[in-house]
């Protein structure tokens, strides 16, 4: 309960907000839905690797080989960000390349190309999120990684979700700018616990 819960808890929170978008209309609903599916597949490789790490980052704790779980969190960040960086590229120049694979439906291409203009770019973020993720659950610390999960959900996501469905004429474009925003909290608190914790044995 103490690992599985804190994790389990994570991707549930992920689609709370989602639901607020299905409330703007069929076309946004078809759109999100499109995006979904691709972000799922966009995001395979750093989910991968962050469950991976989890695995071998407790592997090497279990042989005091602190360094080399350093070095196994760097290699996995540098590989997952390098595969970001060309689909958030794709994304910015021209995202109807890849929402075209699921729609033949010219609405719900273009939107869902302006929803991904600004949501391609937490790719870039969770490279660092889902790896470092994977880091802290091989040291046992989920249930930090729960919690900052719970105030990037709160306090960011779900919130800015329902602000930008309040502004006039607002577009997908718009409601794309939270999920960023929401891991870029995560990061600050990650990047603070880092700061304050010592990372040289698993939690007792």
């Amino acid at each position: 309960m103490q690992i599985g819960f804190p994790l389990e808890l994570q991707s549930v929170l992920v689609n709370i907000s989602l639901i607020i978008v299905n409330q703007m209309g069929l076309i946004a609903s078809a759109s999100l839905g499109v995006v979904g599916k691709l972000m799922e597949f966009l995001m395979l490789l750093a989910i991968a690797l962050g469950s991976a790490l989890a695995s071998l980052i407790a592997l090497n704790v279990g042989a005091k080989q602190y360094k080399r779980a350093k070095q196994t969190l760097k290699y996995a960040i540098m590989i997952s960000l390098a595969f970001a960086i060309v689909v958030t590229t794709i994304c910015e120049i021209d995202g109807t390349i890849l929402t075209r694979i699921f729609t033949n439906n010219q609405d719900v291409i273009k939107n869902g190309a302006l929803y991904l203009k600004t949501y391609s770019i937490d790719c870039l973020l969770t490279s660092f999120l889902f790896c470092i993720n994977g880091y802290l659950n091989g040291y046992e610390r989920t249930v930090f990684t729960m919690v900052h999960s719970l105030v990037a959900a709160f306090v960011g996501r779900i919130p800015l979700t329902l602000l930008f469905s309040k502004i006039p004429n607002v577009t997908l474009f718009h409601m794309g700018i939270a999920a960023p925003l929401s891991t870029m909290i995560s990061l600050v608190m990650i990047f603070i616990y880092f700061k304050k914790t010592k990372f040289d044995k698993v939690k007792q």
